[in-house]
Order: structure tokens, then sequence, then C-alpha cells
């Protein structure tokens, strides 16, 4: 980009799906667009989530996110993943996912990753395609246990929004090294990124402008912005 988004310490909103805070300048958004949905966004991802996706990538869809990815405001890939839970059977979500990260994997774009219960499907995945350059999985959730696993595989995690912070949420919290996480909202009602910056300096018990720094920095190094 012509100029570094995190250049100057906000609260970074990692993943949103719509602006809500975009006349406060003390706050930075990236909007996360399912392609063909196209939202208000100055920061911003585009992908195709796997809740309504039912086909590969077409020629016109490819040539339509090649067309945003070029942008200096679009920063990655995403959201995109999988989830057995909701969507098409798995196996075609593979197959979607994979349309999207040979894209991803030419562009040598970073990746917003969606997750639910296929973490090994993905860690190998990921495999597949070295010439991406930052994997992030946003609102993890689950165990520290697989955060380090993931970690260990090269993935960034970004933590679920939470009114009120649960012991299992500290614990994750606290197991994460600060250089490897991002804060999120997910658009979520009633939930203020700067509420989730302060709870989250508390638990790890560092000022809250020592953490929007180090966030910033995190977001400089994985949207490759150094």
């Amino acid at each position: 980009m012509s100029e570094n988004p995190f250049e100057n310490i906000n609260y970074l909103d990692f993943h949103t799906h719509k602006m809500r805070r975009q006349s406060e300048a003390n706050i930075s958004e990236i909007v996360s667009i399912h392609l063909g949905k196209e939202t208000e966004h100055s920061l911003y991802t585009i992908g195709k989530h796997p809740w309504w996706t039912e086909e590969v990538l077409s020629k016109e869809e490819l040539n339509t996110l090649t067309l945003h990815l070029s942008s200096e405001h679009c920063l990655a890939m995403g959201e995109m993943g999988l989830d057995k839970f909701k969507g098409p059977e798995l196996s075609k979500q593979i197959e979607i996912l994979k349309s999207q990260l040979v894209l991803a994997n030419a562009l040598k774009k970073p990746v917003i990753i969606h997750c639910v219960r296929a973490f090994d499907q993905l860690i190998q995945i990921k495999k597949e395609f070295p010439h991406i350059p930052n994997w992030c999985i946003h609102g993890f959730s689950r165990h520290p246990e697989l955060a380090k696993q993931l970690i260990h595989q090269g993935f960034y995690i970004s933590l679920i929004p939470v009114l009120q912070p649960t012991e299992k949420y500290k614990t994750l919290l606290t197991s994460l090294p600060l250089d490897r996480f991002f804060l999120e909202t997910d658009s979520m009602p009633n939930i203020s990124i700067e509420n989730i910056y302060l709870q989250a300096a508390k638990i790890l018990n560092i000022s809250v402008e020592t953490l929007i720094k180090q966030i910033n920095k995190n977001a400089i190094t994985f949207f490759n912005h150094e």
C-alpha cells in the first residue's frame, strides 16, 4: 500500500462484517466481505464463506477476486474455510476452499480462515499452498493445546469476542504468544473493541497501550507491510 494502515496506533478490529465505528479516528475496522455481497468498507478482506457457497470459483468470480486483491484497501482473502456443522458436505467445501487458495497462492496474499471442527483437514491443506505468506483462523475459541498446534503449523489466531471472559477464555489467551494473535468483534451486538482490549490487557497483565502496539505490530507482519 502507498501508506501503512497500521502506522498510527489504533484499536484494530481484525474481523468484522460491517463498519460501525468509521467516524472514530482511534479505531480501525477490517471488514470481511462475502464475494457478491459488497458492504461499506475502508480496509477489507474478501472471499467465499463456506456457509453460503455451493460451487468452486467461476472464471468470472476469479477475475472479480483478482481485481479486488489488486486494491490497496484489500488486505487479504477471506473469510473462507471449512465447517462441519453448516454448509455443503465437507468434500465440496474442501474443493471450494482450494479453488480460492490457488489464487491466494499465486498472488501471495494472506488468508483469513473460518474453521469449525475441521482443523486436521485445514492443516493438511495448508501444506499444499506454500506461497501463501500468512494464515489466520478467526473467531477461535477452542483449547490451548489446539491453538499451540496451529501456531506451530504457522497459523495466527484471532480470538472470538466475549462479553465476559470465562476461565477457558483466560487460559486460552494467556497461552498465546503475543506476536501471533488478534482481537475482533465479528460484528457481535453489545461488543466494543475497546472493551475487548481492556479485558485482554487485564488478563495479560499489560497496559492497553502495550497491547495496542503489539497487535498493530502483528498486523504489519501478517499483512506484509513491513
